[in-house]
């Protein structure tokens, strides 16, 4: 005999924590009554399979609060019992068993396998509860305990990583509040504006969602925060389920919001509870800015190792100070003094971390308690959660305070009733700029960080005037990014409520109906507090901001449902015909100071140094508002037979506010069916066994305004006067909606004894077709584009989720799962007469979709080159680009490959969970690189500097020609400087007129000016492939044992161990955090933010 310790009885362990004690009952058939003979009220026992004791069954008294549940030895103790009560024993995947008490002090109960639940209930569309046999296409559910086993993560997104196959999961340089990118099945648009994330459904209610970016160029700290979305705010510790659904035949029930796929998560209830029940919950999470930066630590600021400038000492000696120049080409470090920007002596050796000395370590705490409770009549769980979190930057601090209530009430045998509530107060203060230009400006290796810490503000407590400082373009950045995180705030005060009501009707045995509706509002007030620079003899600087935002998204469905079996219960039919309404609300109105303060430290619209002018009205107030609508209705029917055959019909109208008059109005149909095949193909071990088909086309309208006129109102510069501007748009008024029409098939196969294997398997293939999207037009048309509906892109992959358990033993469980996902877009066609179309890009490169191509094609002039292949080189010695050949194909921005591997053991009480996740294929564009090596801050800039780093030797003669030489020759007469350099180089190729090169480059010409030059082109040889493998998390539990846990009151208290972001097993690009780019849907990286990684401590405590 085997005692396993199951997952699912970790999990229905940690369920129990929500009360005094948890039942939880199988919907699987109800097994004979028994009788018992002997008269104790006092019943103990032991629950067992054929493998050995389980842990985590239910043992109560049917129709009482009267409960408990199985130890880790199966074992339980029922107090209480009368004569004649039935006690109820049932643990997931087993038929529930009945006894009828008597009296017997002892129990010893067999559990038997019930065949018809080894098929799990999930949550599909509209909320419904299906079977999984009986679905015919492709869904993911991650159940909650997997959202917090390596610790409860600031958004729920980011738990994700590898564990649903097809499902990219990708941060952003913004850190925890910012967003997270996520897209399912490689979902892509012509248009770069279109959305592409899926649809969030929280308890039936879709939420506002939106992409979220810190892309502002440059150092901008005030206008370039991530605020995240709104799936940022849920609460990982209250959530019951997610279900992903992948295919547009899974979504199309949800319109066109679920083009893209849907998420939809169940919070935690308090359905599985009898009595009542308390958990609390602590974890304490320290943040550790991680650097994947390589710095070279050989050389200083300069552009040669000769530069030597000098100054001052307050005796009028002249000593050598530190250097102005961003670029780090200067001497190499000797440790002998010199002069640092304020005046004092320092070493002139390398300054390691002095741009991890910016940053700090993050902490963060995390208290939950919750109650649930319930009986008969229902159920209701109370959550209340403390968040604050500090960090890695001065000042960033955010603290949560969320409540979630549900409750259900039978108020009748025929009507039942619920109500879903999440609440969050969210506060947020100085948020992760863009320091970007931190690195394009250089950050100077001699340059100590302590200086310009101390030197950011006079003595007087003001920013200092760095007029009477002579420093690097590297210090006055710091500096002035130390004054913004230290001495300005900009606060976001947020308030979202995401509230459901659902109401159940049974008017007949057979028929039901179910009305519910949903509302997500969101409220957020941005202050910004900028500190006057200077108060003597005039203030100078300073300015206050508010603006206020609010999204509301409503909806409301009705729908009849009728559920009936037929010819003997061989034949179920399922149908039901509803309608719904959603609507889309937001509005915004800001205002602000205008130039300097009158009074320092007072913010205050009152506080007004001077009133805007003519025409700059706009600069200090604004406002906006904006409402969408859907009106639908939809409906299906599935039949089954002998629980073998299913067929699922379903169809939907939608009628849009986005598109015009007369196309507003679209019908998307779909259609699956699977076979469960297990006792009709012998296969040795197979305990079930599926094959899966499914077809939809599905239909998504324009975004807001995109299909209206929509003309601007402003004022003409200098003067009172009004203007109105007229779109530069044209409207065609022939906008339909955009279709995508896909085929799913699929394979479902479990095996072995407790299935110790899964395998899934899923092929899909669609077509987006009549897309929405902008045309470019001649400017003689006065319009500089027209909006239709155009192209095709036919995207296809496949999907495997494997899953096993290797090993088990008497006190030992090994599991492991598997995902991996190809995926693959490809541009079929595109308007007449065009046959590339813009997506983004910048100087010298653009992403497109062209014809016959794969879609998101990274696009670089090549280097121009001989007949022969070799790269051409111009008269300074430098390679040319190819700018009559055009734009060429560099690379992708989309990934090819995507998945995870995740693994648990189990020993006794304790519980290692490890998780790893990879990405292969899909080009990013990283300027941090670029500068980096451009300014000589990183290794990849060693090369050529001296002789030891493979430099040629050389001088520069009279005529400014580098001559070679020798490294151990003088310089000849009229030599400049009178000087041998070594720091040169010829790059391989040829010359303009077919010579070999022979043109000699200094390192700083050579990488300051060919990999650096901003106003030039981007060289094709900077872009990057992104591939990873990481080791994302792991955690480790340990729970007490119940007999020591008894004797404080406890029910149980678990204790954990975690940590996230570890590092890289494997990682394609250098220097940068392979996910850093700058917002939720983008290629491209500039923010140079460290990444974290982060360990936390926690303990669970049920009473």
């Amino acid at each position: 005999m085997f005692k396993i310790y199951r997952p699912i009885s970790a999990l229905l362990l940690v369920a129990s924590l929500g009360s005094a004690w948890n039942a939880f009952a199988s919907e699987g058939t109800i097994g004979e009554t028994s009788e018992v003979n002997q008269q104790s009220g006092k019943v103990t026992g032991i629950v067992a399979d054929d493998l050995g004791p389980v842990a985590g069954a239910s043992v109560a008294v049917k129709g009482t609060s009267k409960g408990t549940i199985t130890d880790s030895d199966g074992k339980f103790v029922l107090n209480g019992v009368k004569k004649g009560e039935i006690i109820q024993i049932s643990f997931l995947g087993y038929t529930t068993q009945e006894i009828a008490y008597k009296g017997q002090e002892n129990l010893d109960i067999k559990l038997v396998e019930d065949s018809q639940a080894i098929d799990e209930v999930v949550v599909t569309a509209l909320g419904m509860k299906r079977s999984h046999k009986s679905l015919g296409y492709a869904l993911t559910t991650i159940k909650g305990d997997e959202f917090t086993l390596a610790g409860k993560a600031a958004n729920p997104l980011t738990s994700l990583y590898g564990k649903a196959a097809g499902v990219g999961i990708q941060s952003s340089a913004a850190g925890p509040t910012g967003g997270v990118n996520i897209k399912i099945r490689g979902a892509a648009s012509l248009e770069s504006s279109s959305k592409t994330r899926p649809l969030f459904v929280v308890d039936g209610v879709p939420i506002h969602d939106q992409e979220s970016s810190m892309a502002t160029r440059g150092y901008d700290p005030l206008n370039s925060f991530d605020y995240g979305a709104g799936i940022n705010d849920i609460n990982p510790e209250d959530i019951e389920s997610m279900e992903i659904l992948k295919g547009a035949k899974a979504s199309v029930l949800y319109g066109s919001e679920g083009a893209n796929g849907v998420v939809l998560i169940t919070t935690k209830k308090g359905a599985n509870t009898r009595g009542l029940g308390v958990t609390a919950s602590f974890q304490y999470t320290v943040e550790q800015p991680v650097s994947y930066i390589d710095f070279q630590n050989e050389f200083g600021t300069g552009t040669s190792v000769y530069d030597e400038l000098t100054g001052k000492l307050p005796d009028g000696t002249s000593m050598r100070r530190l250097g102005t120049s961003r670029f780090n080409f200067g001497p190499a470090f000797d440790g002998k003094p010199i002069m640092d920007i304020d005046g004092n002596i320092i070493n002139y050796e390398a300054q390691p971390d002095n741009f991890m000395d910016f940053f700090r370590k993050g902490y963060s705490d995390n208290v939950n308690v919750a109650i649930a409770g319930g009986n008969e009549m229902g159920n209701m769980r109370v959550s209340y959660t403390n968040y604050k979190y500090q960090g890695i930057l001065d000042n960033f601090e955010q603290k949560k305070n969320i409540l979630s209530f549900s409750g259900k009430m039978n108020a009748s045998k025929f009507a039942t009733f619920e109500i879903n509530s999440n609440i969050y107060n969210i506060v947020t203060q100085n948020r992760y700029p863009n320091i970007g230009g931190l690195v394009s400006y250089g950050i100077n290796r001699d340059q100590p960080f302590s200086t310009l810490e101390r030197l950011y503000k006079d003595d007087s407590g003001y920013k200092r005037n760095k007029e009477d400082l002579t420093m690097s373009s590297y210090a006055s950045n710091i500096m002035d990014l130390l004054w913004h995180q230290r001495e300005n705030r900009n606060v976001d005060d947020k308030f979202h409520m995401i509230t459901s009501l659902k109401g159940k009707f049974d008017f007949h045995k057979n028929v039901f109906l179910v009305l519910q509706g949903g509302i997500d509002y969101t409220d957020i007030e941005y202050n910004q507090k900028a500190r006057v620079t200077q108060a003597e003899p005039n203030v100078v600087g300073g300015k206050y901001s508010r603006k206020e935002e609010r999204y509301v998204v409503q909806n409301y469905d009705a729908m009849l449902n009728f559920d009936k079996n037929f010819m003997k219960d061989r034949l179920n039919v399922l149908a039901f015909f509803g309608g719904g309404y959603r609507s889309n609300e937001d509005k915004s109105i800001n205002v602000s100071t205008y130039g300097d303060m009158l009074y320092p430290d007072w913010y205050s619209l009152n506080n007004e140094g001077s009133w805007p002018g003519a025409g700059d009205k706009g600069k200090v107030r604004g406002m906006s508002r904006g409402s969408d609508f859907l009106y639908s209705l939809y409906g299906g029917v599935t039949l089954s037979l002998d629980e073998r055959y299913y067929v699922e019909i379903t169809g939907r109208n939608d009628w849009a506010s986005t598109l015009p008059a007369g196309n507003n109005s679209y019908f998307y149909p779909g259609i699956s069916f699977n076979w469960n095949f297990k006792d009709q193909i012998p296969i040795p071990q197979l305990q079930f066994g599926k094959i899966r088909m499914a077809w939809a086309d599905a239909g998504r309208p324009a975004s807001r305004y995109f299909a209206n006129n929509v003309f601007s109102l402003g004022q003409i510069a200098e003067t009172e006067a009004s203007i109105v501007t007229p779109p530069s748009a044209l409207f065609s008024g022939l906008l339909k909606p955009e279709r995508k029409r896909e085929y799913e098939i699929g394979m479902d196969l479990r095996f072995f004894d407790q299935n110790r294997l899964e395998f899934d398997f899923s092929y899909y293939t669609n077509n987006v077709y009549d897309q929405i999207m902008s045309v470019p037009l001649s400017s003689t048309s006065g319009y500089s584009e027209i909006r239709i509906n155009a192209g095709n892109v036919h995207n296809y992959g496949y999907e495997i989720f494997l899953k096993g358990t290797p090993l088990v033993g008497k006190d030992f469980r090994w599991d492991v799962s598997f995902t991996a996902a190809n995926q693959y877009a490809k541009v079929k066609k595109l308007y007449p007469g065009i046959t590339q179309k813009l997506i983004g890009g910048g100087t010298g490169y653009k992403v497109v979709a062209e014809v016959g191509e794969p879609m998101g094609e990274l696009l670089t002039y090549d280097y121009k080159k001989d007949e022969h292949g070799n790269r051409v080189v111009s008269s300074n010695g430098f390679y040319v680009l190819d700018y009559d050949a055009g734009f060429k194909k560099n690379s992708n921005i989309n990934p090819s490959f995507i998945g995870g591997f995740n693994t648990s053991f189990y020993y006794k009480n304790f519980n290692i969970n490890l998780g790893f996740d990879y990405k292969f294929g899909g080009a990013l564009l990283s300027m941090s690189n670029y500068y980096l090596i451009g300014n000589g801050l990183s290794k990849e800039s060693l090369p050529y500097r001296d002789e030891k780093h493979g430099g040629l030797a050389y001088y520069i003669n009279e005529q400014n020609v580098k001559v070679p030489c020798e490294h151990n020759t003088t310089a000849p007469a009229g030599a400049k400087d009178n000087r041998v350099y070594h720091d040169g180089l010829i790059l391989n190729g040829v010359k303009e007129d077919g010579s070999k090169n022979d043109i000699i480059l200094s390192a700083y010409e050579y990488y300051s000016t060919f990999i650096h030059d901003m106003s030039a082109d981007l060289q094709p040889d900077n872009i990057y492939k992104n591939d990873y493998i990481k080791f994302r998390e792991i955690g480790i539990s340990y729970t007490i044992p119940k007999r020591i846990v008894e004797k404080a009151k406890l029910q149980k208290v678990t204790l954990t161990a975690t940590a996230r972001n570890l590092f890289y097993l494997y990682k394609a690009i250098p220097n940068i955090d392979a996910e850093s780019t700058l917002g939720t849907n983008s290629y491209e990286e500039y923010s140079f933010f460290p990444s974290t990684r982060s360990f936390g401590i926690g303990v669970s405590v049920s009473f």
